[in-house]
């Protein structure tokens, strides 16, 4: 995803388009599923499908507002066009994490203990990042300090994350950790090239954030300024592709864990609401 890999030259209209299409689909579906899923009763031993539809309806969340932004969209009305990557870097970059996250609490635990450690291990991160942001504040962090300590025990006194390494558990009890795999063990597990993931990775970072790759190659009236040019197009192009490659992947897995969701997936006809308006 270098300067030279895509520009206007490689991507034909046509291409962007279909492109475009297919990320349409792909979003309609999850869209559709998710909102097929509602809220259930599941049984204690089935908390690991509760929790995956919660980060099932972010990635959606951030798949509807990333496809909004992409110019020519039914999703988005705007009287003109910006063409920056950075109109859907971060939304790509959320979406390809929080896939791996979604894999990773959707599968099945082998165990009672094993999801228990998953579900506190992501507790913990969560309540250390709630202490730091009350680092400040008179009194605000005593609730999350007493929340650490209580999930502190229970990750100690678990016989599954007795198990893992000590480097691990040490991680994991600081609250460094929202997993117990590493993403590289993750990315490993799905089959995926973990330097490709970094590439992309960090490539979208630069356009989430205003670092250097964003503007040292700004062009007056082109790349960099909104307007169009060849290098964003085929950009964002490529984020597409890549976008959809991994909705599609996570509402697989929806569907998996909820079988009688499938039906729901008709392509640009699938229905939920809020919803675009059909193009004519």
């Amino acid at each position: 995803m270098t300067d030279g890999d895509v520009t206007h030259a490689d991507i034909s209209k046509e291409d962007f388009y279909l492109a475009l299409r297919s990320l349409d689909i792909a979003v309609s579906e999850a869209k559709a599923v998710s909102q097929a899923v509602g809220v259930r009763y599941m049984e204690e031993n089935e908390a690991y499908k509760a929790w995956s539809t919660y980060i099932f309806m972010r990635i959606c969340v951030n798949a509807g507002i990333m496809i909004g932004n992409v110019p020519g969209s039914r999703w988005g009305k705007r009287d003109y066009e910006l063409w920056d990557l950075s109109l859907v870097a971060p939304y790509v970059r959320a979406i390809i994490e929080a896939r791996l996250l979604f894999y990773y609490i959707s599968k099945k635990p082998t165990s009672e203990n094993e999801w228990r450690a998953k579900l506190n291990v992501m507790h913990m991160n969560d309540c250390i990042k709630r202490l730091e942001l009350m680092a400040d504040s008179d009194g605000g962090g005593e609730f999350y300090e007493e929340q650490r300590e209580q999930i502190s025990e229970r990750l100690i006194n678990n016989e599954y994350f007795n198990t893992l390494d000590a480097g691990t558990r040490k991680r994991c009890l600081a609250g460094k950790a929202m997993m117990l795999q590493t993403r590289d063990e993750i990315l490993s597990e799905l089959g995926e090239d973990i330097k490709e993931f970094k590439v992309y990775f960090d490539f979208l970072s630069h356009y989430t954030h205003i670092l250097p790759m964003s503007y040292y190659r700004a062009e007056p009236n082109g790349r960099g300024t909104g307007c169009f040019n060849d290098v964003d197009f085929g950009y964002i192009w490529l984020a597409m592709k890549v976008a959809t490659e991994a909705l599609s992947h996570c509402t697989d897995i929806m569907c998996e864990l909820f079988p009688d969701t499938q039906k729901s997936r008709k392509g640009l006809k699938s229905k939920f609401s809020p919803s675009p308006k059909q193009r004519k």
